[in-house]
């Protein structure tokens, strides 16, 4: 009993007081004209001032009109890319047209404040309007959907028709809230009754909100109409009046409604259910029988209000229909839901609105988490609840990504102040989501159910915000809640813990006493739970920077760690675990077998995937290896380990490793990665410093820049395993920044990059210089940059252009590896790469053509043609057929005659080209993506200098090579 007096107390009347809400009636006649699309209609409009102000003001919302170019819609996608309504000529654009009005007696026309957006007409209103007083407004206009859906539409006879009306602001305690219509947030209206009379042609079907009070909309007579349902709706005969042959009339009828939606189309095929009280009315195609028909669409719509009612308590409307709609995915109106399909997913969350935007009128602009958010979250616990496994992990790592890369905005934020639409989509719906799974973590599955139904119980049919929200969660779970709501809707915190003692002792009873102390190292926080394999021991309040937590158990507690159900969105847990002795937190790493083709990432561990390995050169032999990748989230602590040892006893240096070690937790940094690597392996021992910025300041951003920095040393340390036409017996030490981007738009994909470093090349002693030290040393700098271009071309083909400039500046000529390589990627390029590192590995044995894409790209030439500078054009032409592209090509460039030793004594520079055809396939297996190229190089100026320089062969020959990447 107690339980049941407690519920009463939070859902009194006493908490809804001083609340108040404006009083609408419409009462509208419409007749839709088919071939122009175009709907003419009155609308008689009575307001009742119930707020305490004095209103001078009246304002509409005109939503079709943002459907249109000059929209603020259209300006929003514009701006971040996206083409829709803002090229839309006519008659395919919408439109919403006032074509007479009448307020207070007084014929006035609208103003628009927002011109050229017209989604928001106003009038001054003639005389005040005090509390309690009312007005009447009489607007004739007319409406037209758009041919391209959203949220309406139109397509032959079939019509969407939403916001459609000259629709009343909303006038709350902030105001008139006269917003435009943004392609981030919806919509916000006014409980109101509807009085709807359709003038339509005989044959269409119509789907409604309301209940049909008069006329047929085609259902067929075993359909359950409730006419009888609204004691107070008119009983008239033929309020449209004498109708066209060929027409009809069908009037419909809703109270305590905030939107008034239909849908048109003769074809629709119409079936009917019940849960309890309420009527189930779905509308679909024929051909969609087998995924709507036979009950399928019924069940699922019967199936949500079930759970919801469930959730929340009873639905207060006598019918809700489901419509196939003309868009795909789906939208939401009260008693109403226009779906792209019948899947039960989607169908949760649009009849899930219902609850959370119909009943529990939110504004959808200004608090989107209230609806989208909570929505999503009601139909992911459906699925929980009905054996399908929690959504949480999943969607937790996809916003802590986000979180980690500073992406994340407050969710609380006006829909249109996000940075762009995916930031807004990511936060209203997935963090939003996750903020009320946060919510049922720290108040408990039943304490959540309680505020749900108290919530329904004490604000259905009115206006909600969070703060009504926020106190029903403090009533019923008895806790203060702010820093929760304070955190996942204001702020964007990075939470993380570590654990760092644990002491147990041995009572007298038998019993375990254990002593727990945690660090807080994020900026935010949440109740941490303290566990073993099996059990969870206690729950620390997750606050203090640190905090001993202390529980008894009845048997001695295993290895401990924080958040062992990863609820507290502890971003790192790699430090959560306890230590033991020489391993440390042995249990937060996992080994498995190393399976190239699939990335394998946990939330909780970091995964190292062991794989044997094994490659061949002419100095070594085969050499063996054991190859160690580590992974955590899937970009931290990517850490690389490759020892190494060759099978040829008479090789130098037979053992050799590569270790990298790449972005630690310890020092997260945004959109930046970072490696330190060093290696000793085939006679090259060397070291290397990288660091990439993502400089990208939105997710719709049409390019992708980047900067960083690169520091390498490199020395030859056993020349019997270098190629001799790319290395010399030398080192390098260099470094300096880089800079890189793609645009992607449409029609073409740009990438523009560039390099610049300084360095010394030292080396032993050569002949005729003379030296002091051991070593000879030579400044330089080597630069390049690089521009190229991919786009749509004639008859369906594409064409690639690209550009290419590279040099090195020294007093001598440059060691052979800083070579600028004629034909393609520098040895440095490609020295990680066994298969090419060293002299005869597999893909660069003699009478084996491989072709690394880089630099000047001049693809016809041997590997080792390179000098101080180059510059050089690329240009494909390519036509994809199914799974193959068939292209042809040629390059040229004007190169330093020290790439062409042959050239004419005295000439500082010798121009090459080459020509040929070629083949490209698109391989993936799992993770794993490749190009496979076939390129037959039939043309090469200089074809001393070919890659397959055999005797006998001139400018035109069969030459051919083969590459596992693009060209450009």
């Amino acid at each position: 009993m107690l339980p049941f007096l407690l519920l009463l107390a939070v859902q009194g009347p006493a908490d809804t007081s001083g609340y108040w809400q404006q009083g609408v009636a419409y009462r509208i006649t419409a007749a839709l004209d088919e071939p122009t699309g175009v709907l003419t209609g009155r609308a008689r409009i009575t307001y009742v001032n119930r707020s305490p102000h004095v209103l001078r003001d009246f304002y509409v919302h005109q939503y079709l009109n943002a459907f249109r170019p000059h929209s603020r819609w259209a300006e929003v996608d514009s701006a971040e890319g996206r083409e829709r309504f803002q090229h839309l000529t006519d008659p395919d654009y919408a439109f919403e047209r006032i074509t007479a009005a009448t307020v207070m007696g007084a014929a006035l026309a609208p103003d628009y404040p927002f011109a050229p957006d017209s989604t928001v007409a106003h009038w001054t209103l003639p005389r005040p309007l005090a509390p309690e007083d009312s007005l009447v407004a009489e607007l004739a206009w007319q409406a037209r959907p758009s041919t391209l859906p959203r949220r309406q539409g139109r397509r032959g006879r079939r019509f969407d028709f939403a916001q459609w009306y000259p629709k009343v602001v909303v006038y709350d305690r902030y105001g008139w809230e006269a917003h435009p219509l943004y392609p981030a947030g919806e919509f916000y209206g006014e409980f109101a009754t509807y009085d709807v009379t359709l003038d339509l042609a005989q044959d269409q079907v119509i789907g409604a909100t309301g209940v049909p009070v008069e006329g047929d909309p085609g259902w067929g007579a075993a359909a359950t109409y409730q006419r009888d349902w609204y004691p107070n709706a008119p009983r008239t005969t033929h309020t449209c009046g004498v109708v066209g042959s060929g027409r009809k009339c069908v009037r419909f009828y809703a109270e305590a409604v905030h939107h008034f939606a239909f849908s048109l189309n003769p074809q629709y095929v119409y079936e009917e259910g019940r849960y309890g009280g309420v009527v189930v009315r779905v509308l679909y195609l024929p051909e969609d029988r087998a995924t709507w028909g036979g009950g399928i669409a019924v069940r699922n719509t019967e199936t949500a209000l079930a759970w919801l009612d469930a959730l929340y308590g009873r639905f207060p409307w006598p019918q809700l229909t489901n419509v196939h709609r003309i868009e795909g995915g789906g939208t939401e109106f009260p008693m109403m839901v226009m779906d792209g399909s019948a899947g039960l997913g989607l169908i949760l969350h649009e009849v899930g609105h219902n609850y959370t935007m119909g009943v529990l009128a939110n504004n959808e602009w200004r608090e989107g988490f209230l609806d989208e958010g909570f929505t999503s979250f009601q139909t992911a616990w459906f699925f929980e609840a009905h054996g399908a496994g929690t959504a949480y992990p999943g969607l937790e790592a996809n916003i802590l990504s986000l979180d980690l890369d500073r992406w994340s905005e407050p969710v609380s934020m006006v829909s249109e102040r996000y940075r762009d639409f995916p930031t807004y989509n990511a936060m209203i719906y997935s963090k939003a989501q996750l903020f009320y799974e946060q919510l049922r973590y720290v108040v408990g599955d039943d304490a959540m159910r309680r505020i749900l139904r108290a919530y329904y119980t004490r604000w259905q049919l009115k206006h909600v915000d969070e703060q009504k929200f926020r106190a029903v969660c403090e009533e019923v779970s008895g806790q203060d809640l702010g820093w929760l709501f304070g955190q996942w809707l204001h702020g964007t915190v990075l939470i993380d813990y570590r654990l760092d003692k644990v002491k147990r002792s041995r009572l007298s009873d038998g019993r375990w006493r254990t002593v727990v102390t945690i660090r807080r190292l994020g900026d935010g926080w949440m109740p941490v739970e303290i566990g073993d394999k099996d059990t969870i021991y206690a729950r620390a309040t997750g606050q203090p920077e640190t905090e001993r937590v202390e529980f008894t158990s009845a048997r001695r507690p295993g290895r401990l760690r924080l958040d062992p159900r990863l609820r507290a969105h502890d971003w790192n847990a790699l430090n959560n675990g306890e230590r033991r002795g020489l391993w440390g937190r042995r249990d937060e790493t996992v080994l498995k077998l190393d399976d190239p083709t699939h990335e394998v990432v946990r939330r909780d561990k970091l995964v190292t995937a062991l794989l044997p390995v094994a490659w061949s050169n002419d100095f070594g032999g085969v050499t063996v290896g054991l190859r160690s990748r580590q992974n955590y989230l899937g970009r931290f602590e990517q850490n690389l380990s490759i020892v190494s040892a060759a099978t040829d006893g008479d090789a130098t240096h037979r053992g050799g490793f590569y270790f990298r070690w790449a972005n630690p937790v310890a020092h997260l940094v945004p959109r930046t990665e970072t490696s330190v690597a060093a290696w000793s392996v085939e006679g090259r021992t060397g070291a290397a410093l990288h660091a990439d910025r993502s400089l990208r300041r939105t997710l719709v951003q049409r390019s992708d820049p980047h900067a960083g920095f690169d520091a390498l040393w490199m020395a030859t340390t056993d020349i019997g395993y270098v190629d001799r036409r790319l290395w010399d017996d030398a080192g390098t030490i260099e470094a300096g920044p880089w800079a890189a981007t793609t645009i992607v738009n449409d029609k073409a994909v740009w990438r523009v990059g560039a390099s610049l470093r300084g360095g010394v090349a030292y080396w032993n002693p050569r002949a005729g210089i003379t030296a002091t030290n051991a070593y000879d040393f030579e400044g330089y700098v080597r630069g390049s940059a690089a521009a190229s271009v991919r786009r749509p071309f004639l008859f369906g083909t594409q064409l690639g252009v690209r550009l290419y400039a590279g040099g090195y500046w020294g007093r001598s000529a440059p060691v052979r590896q800083r070579r600028i390589a004629v034909a393609g990627a520098d040895p440095y390029e490609t020295f990680t790469n066994p298969l090419l590192r060293s002299r005869g590995a597999l893909l660069v044995r003699p009478g084996f053509y491989y072709h690394v894409p880089g630099g000047p790209n001049l693809r016809g030439f041997a590997d080792g043609a390179g000098g101080r500078w180059a510059v050089a054009l690329n240009v494909e032409g390519a036509k994809t057929f199914g799974p193959v592209t068939v292209f042809a090509f040629a390059d040229a460039g004007l190169v330093d005659s020290l790439a062409i030793p042959s050239s004419p004594a005295g000439r500082a520079a010798t121009t090459l080209y080459d020509g040929g055809v070629g083949l490209a396939t698109r391989q993936r297996v799992g993770d794993l993506e490749w190009t496979l190229r076939l390129e037959l190089p039939v043309i090469v100026n200089r074809w001393d200098f070919a890659r397959d320089p055999r005797p006998g062969l001139a400018r035109a020959a069969f030459r051919w090579q083969v590459s596992l990447e693009p060209s450009f």
